[in-house]
């Protein structure tokens, strides 16, 4: 075992005893860390900003750093969003030849939300194409989400410290980093999400129904960025609403301007669902179109109701717990580095405690059994609160925490109900880390040395993790990110142009026909016109050939060497050519193109 296997042991056990110590602490109510001031008192505003400051420069650190090269290369669905982002961008149409389609099907049965691809129209027009480029978007809102981490835990704790705790761990932890540095169109829900929550907490502190609205709005505009959402977003409306209607959070006119601005945002994605599902007809102008799937990822994703349905099930659950407590180590690899879970592997017991706590921040006795005890700021806090602030804000408070429950319950549900996987469930992680930041703040009030060790363990942890990440992520996914195979791709073209054949190798390789397109630039119209597909109804469409790209090598390739053709060799395939005369050989790395001397 590696050191890292060693410390998630010891560091889980110590999470665990700790979590248990506070529990039995409160039990007895000997929390002496509520009866003491220099323990308690909250940090200064002007101090808590400048620490702020400090975690988003660490974040940004840990995000912009090296982003064109960790990971190096593209993985196919990256090049996918870039290539319909740059397709639209350029010539107005997607891959598909669609103008302006309202949701791009870049495979074919989707596998590229409009959200990120539209964004990155908007970048490409403004900065043009590349690799850094595609991943900034990921990188810059994974910055965001920190600071709106952040500003929704200030809300909700009305604590500095505890806020600040949980922007750093979010700024720290594994899931996050590796999300934030590459671009699959779910990695940028966190935002949309963490957006959404924190317009709807804004709403809750001020009843403000303009506040709703906004927040309605950026729940429609998530069910843009990932298809999960289509499932989550309602859900964890519909029981949140219902919440705040009933403690009269909420009223019934603010709810309906909220969903009539919600339905309004979401109408053009619901035209398309209609398109597909519902038999509405394909609407195709020059201008716009809502066209339909040519495969549909149903059975793909969704569990079938037959008699493989229990088994199913059980298959779901046992995945939703792995994926709670230590991580799934059959995870591709583009989504974590075995050993260091999504949120660490020795999380989970603080994370249970803080889902477990109930209305930990709305009721005062929760906090402390015996307000005679309590630090004379929070005494005056909870006086002003109830002159000052009116009978229904304690309600505000626990709305504020069901927001999380809601959303987490809204995942779960989701997790059981198709096979998951950690993109798939990118929207669970955010509601983990806020019931993490709710377990530590318990142990916090009860011996603040308890808290300082987790923080100490998963600081350690983190030190283990950007290490790990920055000094072997590459060696261990590049069948997944295929480095050095678009370069290759690209100097065959160069060579080629549209003339010459160019015939591409499977080494290692999946999808290459996507990279070839995006490093290239090509011409969508051109691609639409002459793309042969392996298998027009599979479900991922896989291009065997368009233009001048072959891709799979002939049996002889080796006789087509300096001929009148470009040859992109894997590095076991370049020993087949030793001889051949009148041809060059360029190395990119893993793969090398061979021409002919006289090209």
């Amino acid at each position: 075992m590696r050191i890292i296997d060693y410390y998630n042991y010891i560091a889980t056990a110590a999470c665990a005893f700790i979590g248990a110590a506070a529990v039995l602490i409160y039990k007895k109510g000997k929390n002496t860390d509520l009866d003491t001031d220099k323990k308690t008192a909250d940090i200064s505003a002007k101090t808590a900003h400048i620490i702020l400051i400090g975690i988003i420069l660490f974040a940004a650190a840990l995000r912009l750093i090296g982003l064109g090269s960790v990971p190096a290369g593209l993985q196919q669905d990256e090049a996918s969003l870039g290539y319909d982002a740059f397709a639209i961008a350029k010539y107005g149409v997607d891959r598909n030849g669609f103008a302006y389609p309202i949701y791009p099907i870049t495979w074919g049965c989707g596998g590229g939300s409009p959200l990120m691809i539209y964004i990155n129209v908007l970048t490409i027009k403004l900065f043009g194409t590349g690799v850094v480029k595609l991943r900034l978007l990921p990188a810059i809102l994974g910055i965001a989400t920190v600071y709106i981490f952040y500003l929704i835990l200030k809300e909700i704790t009305l604590s500095y410290k505890k806020s600040l705790f949980g922007a750093a761990f979010l700024a720290l932890c594994p899931w996050h980093i590796i999300l934030s540095r590459w671009s699959l169109d779910s990695n940028i829900m966190p935002f949309t999400l963490g957006l959404s929550v924190y317009l709807f907490i804004l709403g809750i502190k001020t009843g403000k129904t303009y506040i709703y609205c906004l927040s309605a709005a950026s729940y429609a505009v998530c069910m843009y960025s990932y298809g999960s959402a289509t499932i989550v977003v309602p859900v964890h409306l519909l029981l949140i609403s219902i919440y705040c209607l009933r403690k009269k959070i909420i009223s019934i006119k603010q709810l309906f301007m909220a969903v009539l601005t919600f339905v309004i945002v979401f109408a053009p994605l619901l035209v398309f669902y209609a398109v597909n599902y519902l038999g509405l007809p394909e609407i195709v102008t020059d201008s716009f179109s809502f066209n339909k799937f040519t495969a549909s990822r149903s059975d793909e994703v969704f569990l079938r109701l037959d008699s493989s349905l229990p088994g199913a099930l059980w298959q779901n659950i046992r995945q939703l717990i792995i994926t709670l407590t230590i991580g799934d180590n059959n995870e591709m690899l583009c989504h974590f580095i075995p050993g260091y879970a999504t949120l660490f592997e020795f999380t989970f017991p603080i994370t249970f405690l803080g889902i477990f706590l109930g209305d930990f921040w709305g009721k005062k006795d929760i906090v402390n059994k015996t307000s005679e005890n309590m630090a004379s700021e929070n005494k005056e806090r909870m006086e002003d609160t109830r002159k000052s602030e009116s009978a229904t804000d304690q309600d505000k408070r626990s709305a504020m925490d069901a927001v999380f429950v809601t959303l987490l319950i809204s995942c779960v549900l989701l997790a059981i109900g198709i096979r998951s996987d950690v993109s798939r469930m990118v929207m669970i992680f955010l509601p983990l880390i806020y019931f993490l930041v709710k377990g530590v703040s318990f142990i916090w009030d009860r011996r603040a040395v308890g808290a300082y060790a987790v923080m100490t363990v998963i600081v350690l942890a983190a030190g283990l993790f950007i290490k790990d990440y920055f000094g072997g992520f590459n060696d261990r996914t590049s069948d997944l990110f295929m480095p050095g195979y678009g370069e290759a791709a690209k100097r065959a073209y160069e060579i080629a142009g549209d003339d010459t054949e160019i015939y591409s190798t499977y080494e290692n390789l999946s999808a290459p026909f996507v990279l070839a397109l995006y490093y290239t630039d090509y011409n969508p119209v051109k691609f639409a016109d002459t793309v042969v597909y392996k298998d027009e109804t599979d479900e991922f469409r896989v291009a065997e050939s368009f233009g001048n790209f072959k891709f799979g090598l002939p049996e002889d390739y080796a006789s087509y060497a300096g001929k009148d053709a470009v040859l992109i060799l894997g590095s076991s395939e370049l020993e087949a050519i030793n001889g051949a005369t009148d041809c060059t050989v360029e190395n990119f790395g893993r793969y090398s193109v061979v021409y002919g001397s006289g090209e």
